[in-house]
């Protein structure tokens, strides 16, 4: 009997233990971050980022993307966010969405706290029934599913701990703010004397949030006195962050010394350089150069660009980030450039976007360099450019390659293939990474029977195809394809299989998509918008209904740059640049990761998107 007793008892601590393992995630633990749901994490012995990815149902990259501090792997006591992943359904039709949900539309001076407690409904309900929904950030108008068989099951003081605990959360992964949860009898001064912050800076940051007057339970933000770190020409150069004074003062330093060495203090050929000081109570001036028009002819990509950039701006505008923007026609001339140059709103601007040909970018950098105006070149390369004025969103070459140093090591079976007209930039870009071992071939018909001798049951088989036409891709990636065809065919498993290619082949129109999933086809890109992500989904229709049209790769670049450019510069005025690499505003594209290749020298993109089409019929981007 003793015996029976002793093996349920291990029965059951193994259960428990495996249920440990599998536990969900907690749903009491979920923030929102820029429109994007997160779980908070603290890391405890024993979990590592296999086990994280398994439990929260996101891939090891992603974790390690979203918490750059993971750099030298898990530590006990670490705090992390882990974007939610919420398992694919089929919309509810109206009929049924009513009988679950109550809707209601957000009217000016509510909070999280008052629609939590008018419905009597867990502030984790309304996040986990409205995707996206940031409790710190409403606005009027917004319509919220309230889940009618969970009202009136939470008490009011559980609320408020549920909003100081989110709170709390908030703070542990974020960076450059600290959060406060507004008490009852709390007024705007003495927060200014219990937090130490000027009243001012206080309704600067949260001006949406104060401008019906302080309300009991809403969350504010309090940006951090701290000091800050910036890559340059890849060494790290530390220096005290200073605070800009409102009304676009002087800047002072914190902690009252008269001097400071500050990380955009930056030498350019020209002399010392610095950025000019942002009045952050004000609309942000953009001046945007676009070639609108060229010789009467108009550029409908660069009027998308600037489409996707007027949706960013909407989007800003709901955190409570303003800004005034001034277009400007360049055409395709230095000299139309120049011309612009002399209109006195350039002198105003706090940010300059374009021009976006490398020949016309020149004289605008010299302005930009002079009057101490951060400039971006939002789409090309700008070769010849060296000041730290200029950011350079298209990514540096000399990272590209990187990316597929991982498919072609020495352990895989590779196999070059060659079309009569050769990709000349892939085989430049991966000369240096194809091993000694690798096998060689030339496009031919007897292409199949060819490869099927060499592919290999033991290692990875990864084809490298070298071709610069659409027709001999499709002819390639079709031979390829038969080969598995016939193993199948002849109950032979077909040996795995990865197809290096080119970022062209996301533009092909008669290559059979399939194969890309079949041969597990990857490429490297400077940019791609996954339309299966939910963001890019969402920008999708709200682009559709404001303009009528699909968007293209130029209207998320435009999002993107308008995003991040404007967004951090409002936020942290002349010392914006460590919070361009930081994901403080989400995208639609991969991060952006900029770094001076020069100390005196522009700030150039370093990321690149490594597209995976896996056999699963599924796309991922790293």
């Amino acid at each position: 009997m003793k015996k029976l007793v002793l093996l349920l008892w291990l029965a059951c601590t193994a259960f428990d233990f495996a249920a440990a393992q599998t536990a969900t995630p907690s749903l009491g633990n979920m923030i929102t971050i820029g429109g994007v749901n997160y779980y908070v994490h603290n890391v405890v012995q024993g979990d590592t980022f296999y086990s994280l990815s398994k439990r929260y149902g996101v891939d090891e990259a992603t974790i390690r993307e979203n918490n750059p501090h993971l750099a030298e792997g898990l530590k006990t006591g670490l705090i992390i966010k882990i974007p939610v992943v919420r398992a694919e359904s089929r919309p509810l039709s109206e009929r049924k969405m009513s009988r679950l949900f109550d809707v209601h539309v957000v009217n000016q001076g509510e909070t999280a706290y008052s629609i939590s407690r008018r419905y009597g409904i867990s502030l984790q309900t309304l996040i986990e029934d409205n995707p996206g929904f940031d409790p710190a950030h409403l606005s009027i108008g917004q319509k919220i599913n309230i889940r009618i068989k969970s009202q009136g099951q939470t008490h009011p003081e559980q609320i408020r701990e549920e909003i100081a605990q989110y709170t709390e959360n908030l703070n542990s992964v974020s960076t450059h703010f600290t959060h406060h949860a507004v008490k009852q009898g709390e007024t705007l001064y003495s927060l200014s004397r219990s937090l130490n912050i000027p009243v001012d800076t206080l309704t600067k940051y949260n001006a949406e949030e104060l401008k019906d007057g302080l309300k009991m339970g809403s969350i504010l933000r309090i940006p951090v006195k701290d000091t800050v770190t910036v890559a340059t020409a890849g060494l790290e150069t530390t220096g005290t962050a200073p605070v800009a004074t409102p009304g676009g003062g002087e800047t002072l330093p914190v902690g009252g010394s008269e001097t400071v060495t500050r990380p955009n203090d930056l030498w350019s050929t020209s002399g010392s350089f610095r950025y000019k000081n942002i009045d952050q109570t004000a609309p942000l001036r953009v001046a945007v150069l676009l070639p609108l028009q060229v010789d009467a002819s108009a550029n409908p990509q660069f009027l998308e660009f600037y489409q996707g950039f007027l949706l960013a701006l909407g989007e800003l505008k709901s955190i409570g980030v303003s800004a005034q923007v001034d277009v400007f026609n360049t055409g395709r001339s230095e000299a139309e450039v120049k011309n612009v140059l002399r209109d006195p709103a350039l002198r105003q601007a706090d940010l300059i976007l374009g021009p976006v040909y490398d020949d016309c970018f020149a004289p605008a950098a010299r302005f930009a360099e002079t009057n101490g105006i951060p400039i971006v070149s939002p789409l090309g390369s700008i070769d010849g450019i060296e000041t730290p004025a200029a950011f350079q969103v298209f990514p540096v070459n000399t990272t590209k390659s990187e990316k597929l140093r991982e498919d072609l090591t020495p352990d895989k079976n590779v196999i070059v293939i060659s079309a009569a007209s050769v990709d000349q930039e892939l085989r430049d870009e991966t000369a240096s990474l194809v091993p000694p071992s690798a096998h060689r071939l030339n496009h031919s018909a007897h292409l199949a029977s060819d490869v099927e001798k060499l592919l290999s049951g033991d290692k990875e088989n990864v084809i490298l195809v070298l071709a610069n036409s659409e027709i001999a891709t499709d002819e390639i990636l079709a031979r390829i394809s038969s080969v598995q065809n016939n193993l199948m065919a002849r109950s032979i498993k077909s040996p795995v299989i990865k197809v290096i290619g080119s970022a062209k082949w996301a533009r092909y129109q008669n290559v059979d998509k399939s194969l890309y999933f079949k041969l597990n086809v990857r490429y490297i890109t400077s940019y791609h918008a996954d339309r299966g992500n939910a963001r890019v989904v969402d920008f999708d229709r709200r682009y559709v209904s404001e303009f009528g049209s699909l968007p293209s790769q130029y209207s998320y670049r435009g999002y993107d740059v308008g995003k991040l450019f404007v967004g951090s510069l409002k936020l942290h005025g002349a010392q914006f640049v460590p919070y361009l690499n930081d994901d403080e505003l989400p995208l639609l594209q991969v991060p952006y990761r900029f770094g001076q290749v020069s100390p005196s020298g522009k700030f150039v993109n370093q990321e690149w998107a490594k597209v995976c089409y896996n056999s699963n019929y599924t796309i991922e981007v790293r």
